[in-house]
């Protein structure tokens, strides 16, 4: 690469922050940015009297001014269509809409069971007329939308759509986190006509066909076969997402750059040695790269690679060498001003990133990498190395703002898989054409290429089940600023590997960043001592019992990376027993976290037939029942509800208002833990009323803690309280949840019976000391450093 290869880069980046900035906080914003911009560039111009400096500035600021002339209006445009429809959300206005859906619909794969009913998928609202309440107004712009379907009639209609079809939709919209979600009630369908509607029912009779014979195969190697030649990973099981997101791999699925240069490999390979010449060689594979993004759609990743890769084969065709990296430079800035939210998406911005990191930085990497080794490592399997590990560096800083952890073995893992990945995805390309014409030996293709998959997955479970695959990184703009510290300081450690000045500094770094987690292993070092600890991990639950070395684990809250950070700071290394309450998300959703020496040796479930479904790898899971009883190191557990899975659906049809919709509520598995010193712990998980009044009738006794119910909903039964009598209230509740929790209602109610209320929103991961926790055992008056019954708190809430 030479230098003025770079020349468009600087412009084109500035004009895509400007583009991403306009999307994220609105044209007002990205104008303000681009007029800090241009008065300190014009500044520096002027104060630096040098000729040709000056003559670079003022280029790099006409590119930006010219993009800008389209930028901004188109940002403008897409502010008006999104306030318009942020106004209906706030009103509550009916609209009515055209939309091109992005994906195939699907039923939700994430939150409380109760939550899943239906069908959802991302759309861009069609710049046309449209109506919002009672008046008819244009959406002079795309914006993305979630749309959830309401009532069996719409689910019935969406279910016939398919991905990149138009449709028009009837339904509400609501603002959520940042996205605008349109809950359905009436779809339909807006034919296509004349050459758009062929391709259309073309390329979907050629995806379904895929599915078709794919249908043999282990259902997630299925879906991993078509991902990594189509894109469509129908049929991919969540864990094995979760697993090869940690692993690093989960581009595999996402088709980009990668599979046009692997489409690109195949189509002008077998012409070259057909002796074809070079112009209808490249004017055969251009058609072919046109196929297969008909084929794909409208994934941003591979509109990037795809606009990226036509400059390069037009110059080809005149005879003319182009840069790449100027050709990403261009795709860029191009895509910026035409479609701001397309350029703004994560897999553009994952796509752009990791190729302008090949691209650029591979190379000088893996010359420092033969330096290095004194040339005992070759230019090629430096390249080798380099690729995988530059593209995971620069993604790293939006993967972090995803999921804030990272894996050790990413590249490792990427370098494994990148021999198989490329065969494997052309004997799927080979059996996806061959699907029309000679189904059998499609079938057999896939069945090859599923053995490849099925390595790809193995290598990731492998990878995942390793220490050290899931390192916790700070969160947010902390996370998001380290992870660009890195990235700066490894660049300048290659730039500077002459320098002994470099070499001291960055060693120095490397100590002071290394020490504080080695001395965590150091021998000697005396453990966080506790008995009771409830981690902060959002709106959900997950509370940790020791005695001894015995550890046991009432449910994983909603996600594993909050778990796994929490178990890590509490130096948990295994789990005697897991007892995962009711299969709901925010309870089961970090059961991932618990792999390797950390997979539970015992399992207890609710007796609920679904209930043995989703639970944590190793042991297989036992449904318990009122008086079932556990014991090790002198931590003693008693079952106390639920006494059958007919008493749990029993009592949920009798709840007044749950809002659930099933029995997994009421089938909460309730313990008491009794250590030796006679402290007692009561957990509840999330009874409903009925269900809390039944087991008072039980008669449970006394307790000294209580894990309060359901996150310290208004939905208590106020005698159980009461006959429990505790003096310390675990509340497990999320940082500015959306539900109101803990209620006014229930916070009187826990001071009424003199419980002191600790609560994971404000006080974090709270953990409660050995001796005498609850700050009252027996007639014990208890004294220490932290006083009666005052909890410790590590980390801040979430």
């Amino acid at each position: 690469m030479r230098w003025h290869d770079l020349r468009l880069l600087p412009g084109a980046t500035t004009v895509w922050v400007l583009a991403v900035l306009g999307i994220a906080a609105g044209t007002q914003a990205a104008i303000a940015a681009c007029a800090v911009l241009a008065v300190t560039l014009l500044t520096v111009a002027v104060v630096v009297s040098r000729p040709g400096f000056t003559h670079l500035l003022l280029a790099h600021l006409g590119v930006v001014a010219l993009a800008g002339i389209l930028l901004f209006p188109a940002l403008v445009r897409h502010d008006h269509a999104n306030d318009q429809l942020q106004a209906a959300s706030e009103d509550a206005l009916i609209v009515e809409i055209g939309l091109t859906l992005r994906a195939d619909p699907a039923a939700p794969t994430a939150g409380p069971e109760w939550s899943r009913a239906g069908l959802q998928v991302m759309a861009r609202t069609l710049p046309s007329r449209a109506r919002i309440g009672d008046e008819e107004v244009r959406l002079p712009a795309s914006v993305p939308v979630l749309v959830r379907t309401s009532g069996d009639e719409a689910e019935q209609q969406l279910a016939q759509a398919r991905g990149g079809e138009a449709v028009q939709a009837r339904g509400k919209v609501r603002a959520s986190g940042g996205l605008l979600v349109l809950s359905v009630t009436e779809v339909r369908s807006i034919p296509a006509r004349g050459p758009t509607a062929l391709a259309q029912n073309a390329r979907q009779q050629l995806r379904d066909l895929a599915r078709h014979n794919t249908r043999h195969l282990p259902s997630d190697e299925a879906a991993l076969v078509r991902g990594m030649t189509s894109g469509d990973t129908h049929g991919l099981g969540d864990r094995s997402e979760e697993i090869m997101q940690r692993a690093g791999i989960s581009h595999l699925v996402a088709v980009s750059g990668a599979n046009i240069a692997l489409v690109l490999a195949a189509v002008i390979a077998p012409l070259l040695l057909a002796g074809v010449r070079r112009r209808p060689r490249l004017l055969i594979a251009g058609l072919a790269v046109a196929a297969y993004v008909w084929l794909v759609g409208e994934e941003p990743s591979v509109q990037r690679a795809a606009t990226m890769v036509t400059p390069l084969l037009i110059a080809r065709y005149m005879g003319v060498r182009a840069s790449p990296v100027a050709a990403l430079a261009l795709t860029v800035a191009l895509w910026s001003v035409v479609d701001p939210v397309t350029s703004a998406s994560v897999g553009f911005a994952l796509s752009a990133l990791a190729t302008a990191a090949i691209l650029i930085g591979a190379p000088p990497l893996a010359r420092a990498i033969t330096e290095a080794t004194g040339e005992r490592i070759r230019t090629v399997p430096a390249l080798v190395l380099a690729v995988p590990l530059v593209a995971q560096l620069a993604c790293t800083p939006i993967l972090v703002t995803l999921a804030p952890e990272v894996s050790a073995w990413a590249v490792l893992v990427n370098m494994m898989v990148g021999p198989i990945v490329g065969p494997t995805t052309v004997i799927g390309l080979i059996a996806l054409l061959l699907g029309p014409v000679w189904g059998p030996a499609a079938q057999l293709l896939n069945t090859v290429a599923a053995g490849g998959a099925h390595l790809v997955l193995l290598i990731a479970r492998t990878a995942d089940a390793l220490p050290g695959s899931r390192i916790p990184v700070p969160e947010g703009t902390t996370g998001v600023v380290g992870a660009v510290a890195v990235i700066v300081m490894l660049a300048v450690a290659v730039a500077g590997r002459r320098s002994v000045l470099v070499r001291w500094a960055m060693a120095a770094v490397l100590v002071a960043v290394t020490a504080p987690g080695l001395a965590t292993h150091l021998p000697g070092r005396e453990a966080p001592s506790w008995t009771v600890a409830a981690c902060a991990v959002g709106q959900g639950d997950a509370v940790l019992l020791r005695s001894g070395s015995t550890t046991v684990l009432i449910d994983t809250g909603p996600a594993p990376e909050p778990l796994r950070e929490c178990l890590n700071r509490l130096d948990v290394d295994r789990i005697d027993l897991l007892i995962l309450t009711h299969p709901h998300a925010d309870h089961i959703g970090g059961r991932s976290a618990l792999t390797g020496p950390r997979a539970p040796a015992q399992q207890w479930v609710c007796p609920l037939p679904d209930a043995t479904r989703d639970v944590a790898v190793g042991s297989i899971p036992q449904p318990v029942t009122t008086g079932e009883t556990w014991q090790q190191d002198g931590l003693a557990l008693e079952v106390l509800w639920p006494p059958s899975a007919e008493a749990a659906q029993s009592a949920a049809l009798r709840e007044d208002g749950s809002g659930e919709g099933d029995a997994a509520n009421d089938c909460s598995v309730s313990i008491a833990a009794t250590w030796p010193d006679g402290t007692r712990l009561v957990a509840l998980g999330d009874l409903e009323p009925v269900a809390q009044r039944e087991l008072a009738d039980l008669q449970p006794g006394p307790a000294h803690i209580v894990k309060v119910a359901h996150h310290g909903s208004r939905r208590q039964h106020d005698a159980l309280y009461e006959q429990l009598d505790p003096a310390l209230a675990l509340v497990t509740v999320g940082k500015e949840n959306t539900f109101g929790h803990p209620t006014d209602h229930t916070l009187e109610l826990l001071g009424a019976v003199g419980a002191q209320v600790v609560r994971t929103d404000r006080h974090g991961t709270v953990i409660l000391p050995p001796h005498d926790p609850a700050g009252r055992v027996g007639d014990a008056d208890p004294s220490g450093p932290h006083g009666p019954g005052e909890p410790r708190s590590v980390g801040p809430p979430r």
